[in-house]
This record gives C-alpha cells, structure tokens and sequence, in this order.
C-alpha cells in the first residue's frame, strides 16, 4: 500500500475554484460548490470553510491503526463482514476519528448490555442455565470469580467480562423456545468481531481464552465446523501465549490464589477436550491436533464445591494429576479430561499410515478403554447423565478404534486375522450407545435435561454412522435398531445443529446405498 506523502498533495487552484471540497462538507458528506474564499453552506452558516485538509506533512501525519479502521468502518450486514479495499479513504479524516474514539471498556459493556436487554434476557437466568447445562461437563469458568466480576461491572467496565457474558449468551437459550436463531446468528456475528477487535486492542487474558472457548461452543452448537476448527486453533494460540499449558505448581501457590490457579488449569484442560472432540466431528475438515499433549504431571480438576472456599482443598503434591492411576475417583469433569486423552491417541493411530499402523498400540488403547470404562460403570452406578461425560467419550473412542482396524483390514492394508474380535467389539460397544439412548427416552420429559452434553451428541452420532457402515459392509449379519439413536439425536437438535448434521450424514448414507 502505497504511503500518503507531501507529493500526493495537490497545490491550491488558483482562480474562484478550489479542485477539493471544504473539510466541513467533506466530513459531513455534502455536496461542496468549491466556492473561494468560502463556500456557500460555509458562508451561510457562518463558519470557517477551510480548503487545505489534504495538504499535509508526512511527518505529521498519524499512522492509521487497523483496530480503529475495524471499529468505525465494518459494518455487520445480516451473516457478512466485509472491508473496504483500502486505508485511503480514511486518512484525511484522522481528526475526525479521533473525536470519534470511545473507551473500550464502556464500549463492550455497553454493546453487550444493549444486546441482552434487546433479546429480553435475564442475566441471572442466562448463568443459571448455564451453570446447570453447560458448566457440569464444561467447567473452564469458576463461577463465584465470575459472578462477582459481573456484580461490579457497571461500576468497573471491563470488555473482557462483558464479552465473556456474550459467550454465556450464545451458548445458552437451549429452555427459550421462543428463541430466534436469526436473532443468535446476527448476535454471533457480532460476537465474532468484537472477540477479534478486542484481540487487536488488548493484550491475552484468561477471560479471553475463555471467551473464545464459549464462541467454539457457540459454532458447534450451531454446526459450524470448519470455524470451530480455526477457532480452537485461535483459542490455542491465546492459550500457548498465557503459557497455560505449564504447570507450575509452587510457583502458582506462592504468587497467586488456588482458584486462579485452578481456573487456568480448567480452561487448558477445556481448550484440550474441545480440540479432540472437534477432530473427531469436523470430518471434513481434517486438521492436526491444535493442542499438544501436556506433561503427565499437569494437574486435573477439582471438584466445583471447593471453589466456596477460601483455602486450598488439596497439598500440590497429592492434587490429581493426568498421571493418577484410572482407579482413583475423580469429579466428573477430570474424568473428561482423562478419556479426551485416550480419544486423542486413537486419533493419532487412525491417522497414521498403513506402514505405521501398529498392533500392539492398538491393542494397548483397547484394554485401556475396556479398563476406564468398567470402572466408570462401576463408580457411577445408577446415574444416567454422567454417561453424557467420559463415558460418552469412551464408547466413541472404542467404536472409532475399531472401525479403523475393520477398514484397514478390509482393504487389505493390514492382516485380517482376528477380525471376529473386532466385529463383537464394535457391535457391543453401539449396543451399549443404543441401551443408554433408550434408558435416556423412556424418561419423563420433567427429567429430561434440556440441553444434551455434547460429548453424548458426539457418542450417539457416531455410533449410528457406525452403525450404518456395519450395515453397509455385512449386510443381513449385522442389524441393528437405529430408531433410539435417531430419537435421542433428534431431542438434542433443539440445542444442537450438530445432531441434525448426525442425521444428515446417516440419510445421504441411506440414499447411496
């Protein structure tokens, strides 16, 4: 892009003509009569009418921040952002941007607040929701920190509070059965470029990883795939910045309080899951892992009941770890995290080639996943809804284990031997996918949660499209039920778009059959 200087500066006319407007017309864009020494509209409103805006210094001239060029010069049309094609046009009117800048903070607050009271949302309902729908499998925010950040917010505005409330919004509404989705999208949008602008203005922080973790969610909910993928990638990147993936356990002690420490804990572990379980849905968009795996000492959850207090609930040296033996109970989101990681190496053994495809990892992932899921069974007897969790991510894991072992013996990529063990696998593990869906319909509707887990979307998705290509493959020797699957994935389209891409999938299956 070519640079404003002294040369592009054209030199007055000479005559009763001036060959550019007034700055007064030029600002308010009205139409100039080029009059000297003053124009009409100037010399009716008795007011100055100044010819030589554009002669100007290039030392003196500002550079033109591209934040400020987004604020004043995007606007949001329907479901499109869009950009002019160049800085040009704004340059000459520097001063009057300038006069036009606002505090960020009251801004987002502001915004924010505007958009709520628009959508007639109740603050205090919206958290509710979320903290019982969302917040149990998806614990990356420490509620009593939050709610008193809000309390205080009119009084101290802060657009990382206020867009982490968007989040909350977004990813919420799932009891409103009046809610518009045409009213979410554009709020979504909106969403979209404040979370970008703030990332141009303000330097990396908790709530803004927190914030885009909540806008992934935002897009699964909602089916987009492709921008989850780029947006977990964006969120990564804020979360390696902040250096959230290290875990110094006495140096976090020392310098901070438990619960900030904790929180930073949640959220990489939040950022881990959701990378996994977009790998695992995006199938058309296949990209890397976009977070490593940490180190076996990295610290798990705790429980939500020792976020009331004031002092730590464990020593550092007995917290969980991702080291701490399946067998030991842990709260239920830690129990996420641990089958995310199993669902991350069998991610990485269905990428790998043929020639890499190893046997023995295979077989070392099997019993695993055999193991953590006996014992999820066995310390969570009863209770459906912990199924919607780690349990969930199990099931998927086992199914996707075997399904790749079955597709690469099928053509010929590896040995066949053994495949029986597979086949009776894969066929117990959709039935198990199948028992819970119909233990979750023949509920009353009172005891229905409103909003399904997403990793059980993912699970009773999954196991359907594996159910389907069974079918395809073995034909009469394999049938199976798909009406619970089909039902429960249904009943989770009111929350998630997702489930309906689930369906979608199972009938283009059933069409090219």
């Amino acid at each position: 892009m070519r640079s404003f200087t002294q040369a592009d500066a054209k030199p007055m006319a000479v005559g009763p003509y001036s060959p550019n407007a007034c700055a007064l017309c030029r600002s308010q864009k009205r139409r100039c009569d080029k009059t000297l020494p003053s124009c009409s509209r100037c010399m009716k409103s008795k007011l100055s009418c100044d010819y030589s805006w554009n002669v100007t210094q290039t030392e003196d001239f500002p550079r033109v921040a591209l934040s400020d060029f987004l604020l004043f010069h995007v606007p949001v049309n329907q479901d499109q952002l869009w950009l002019p094609g160049s800085f040009q046009a704004l340059q000459p009117h520097w001063d009057n941007i300038s006069s036009r800048r606002v505090d960020i903070d009251n801004y987002f607050v502001g915004l924010v607040m505007a958009a709520l009271t628009e959508q007639c949302v109740s603050v205090e309902r919206m958290l509710e929701e979320y903290f019982c729908d969302i917040h149990p499998w998806f614990s990356v925010i420490i509620e009593p920190g939050f709610r008193k950040r809000l309390s205080n917010l009119h009084r101290e505005p802060c657009a990382e509070t206020a867009m982490l409330l968007l989040g909350v919004f977004l990813v919420t509404g799932s009891r409103d059965q009046s809610s518009n989705d045409t009213d979410r999208t554009r709020i979504y949008q909106v969403g979209k470029y404040l979370f970008s602008f703030l990332q141009l203005q303000r330097e990396p922080s908790l709530e803004m990883v927190q914030s885009g973790l909540l806008l992934v969610l935002c897009e699964l909910r909602a089916s987009r795939l492709n921008e989850a993928s780029v947006s977990v990638g964006n969120c990564a990147r804020l979360g390696y910045t902040l250096r959230l993936n290290i875990d110094h356990i006495q140096h976090d002690e020392e310098s901070s309080p438990w619960d900030v420490s904790e929180e930073r804990r949640r959220v990489w572990c939040g950022l881990y899951m959701l990378d996994r379980i977009i790998c695992q849905v995006a199938t058309e968009f296949r990209a890397p892992h976009a977070v490593e795996e940490a180190d076996a000492s990295y610290r798990l959850p705790i429980d939500d009941i020792f976020c009331y207090k004031l002092k730590t609930p464990v020593p550092g040296n007995s917290h969980p770890s991702l080291s701490t033996p399946l067998q030991v109970p842990l709260c239920y989101f830690a129990r996420e995290i641990q089958a995310s990681r199993i669902l991350g190496q069998v991610q990485m053994l269905r990428r790998s080639s043929d020639a890499d495809w190893s046997f023995e990892q295979f077989t070392v992932l099997d019993r695993t996943l055999m193991q953590f899921m006996e014992i999820l069974f066995e310390q969570t007897p009863g209770s459906w809804a912990v199924l919607c969790g780690a349990n969930a991510i199990c099931l998927s894991s086992a199914i996707t284990l075997h399904q790749d072992r079955l597709s690469r013996a099928a053509r010929g990529a590896i040995s066949s031997t053994d495949l029986d063990t597979s086949f009776l696998a894969i066929t117990a593990y959709i039935k198990m996918v199948g028992d819970i869906c119909s233990k979750f319909d023949d509920l009353e509707p009172s005891r229905k949660i409103p909003c399904v887990p997403l990793p059980a979307v993912m699970c009773t998705g999954e196991a359907l499209l594996a159910a389907r290509n069974l079918k395809q493959s073995y034909g009469l020797a394999f049938h199976f039920e798909e009406e619970p699957f089909q039902r429960i994935l249904t009943y989770a389209t009111r929350t998630w778009n997702l489930a309906d891409e689930y369906l979608r999938r199972t009938a283009d299956m059933t069409r090219f059959q």
